[in-house]
């Protein structure tokens, strides 16, 4: 791990060790003004989600903000990505919740059945996107397709990239967390259902700390060029709240 990731892991720690001083402030505090010892663990319980949120974002997360893709909507409305990209290829009816499942099974805080968010994919040729209200967000590219380079902050991906320089370069910008990302060798490709050996990495996502964005490249003999990019639908500051 670097000498920063090491500095952020400590500051976790330290936010961490403050938000339990809060928490046991706000525990007598329940206690006394309510009485109500179940409503105190409740309060505690919102208040830890609301801590965990911010302790896991951290500096070296891909925002949604800082992607770049010449001629591509990333984040708009449905009038502007019709008018850049024209009409998808298809489309199909879907639900997102604004809470991410794998928080409400770790922190135990059950999401009622009114927040599910109805929303629609849009799918054109290289890029699918998650369509609510009269806002879009890009949440998939397939660079087999797709000629555009992608800048993320200063870092360019191009469709002709391997593994190998990607995680070099991603080293090199501090993007790459040891704490959250993850590195799945040797998986099994099921987006498209192709059986293809590919290896994925999985980078922190600042607009959903409990979500990864994902680069998945190929792993076969005869190539371990990049093929697609995976980013995970915003839920907080984005078009699902």
């Amino acid at each position: 791990m670097s000498k920063g990731c090491f500095e952020k892991a400590d500051s976790n720690s330290r936010g961490l060790e403050n938000g339990f001083r809060v928490n046991n402030f706000f525990t007598y505090f329940a206690r006394c003004v309510v009485g109500n010892k179940k409503f105190a663990f409740w309060f505690i319980g919102l208040l830890m989600l609301s801590c965990s949120i911010v302790a896991q974002t951290t500096d070296v997360s891909i925002s949604m903000t800082g992607v770049k893709i010449p001629g591509v909507v990333i984040i708009g409305s449905y009038s502007q990505l019709i008018e850049t990209q024209g009409y998808p290829n298809s489309r199909f009816a879907s639900k997102v919740n604004p809470i991410n499942p794998r928080c409400v099974e770790e922190c135990g805080y059950v999401v009622p059945p009114a927040s599910v968010v109805q929303c629609e994919y849009l799918v054109y040729e290289a890029f699918e996107y998650i369509h609510v209200g009269d806002s879009v967000q890009l949440v998939f590219m397939d660079l087999r397709k797709a000629h555009q380079p992608i800048y993320i902050k200063d870092f360019c991906v191009f469709r002709t990239i391997t593994s190998d320089k990607f995680i070099r370069e991603i080293g090199k910008r501090g993007l790459w967390n040891d704490e959250l990302s993850e590195y799945k060798i040797g998986k099994i490709e099921s987006h498209y259902c192709s059986h293809t050996k590919v290896n994925s990495y999985y980078l922190d996502f600042a607009e959903d700390p409990y979500s990864s964005v994902i680069f998945t490249f190929y792993d076969t003999f005869f190539s371990k060029k990049i093929w697609w990019i995976e980013f995970p639908v915003m839920r907080i500051g984005g078009i699902v709240h």
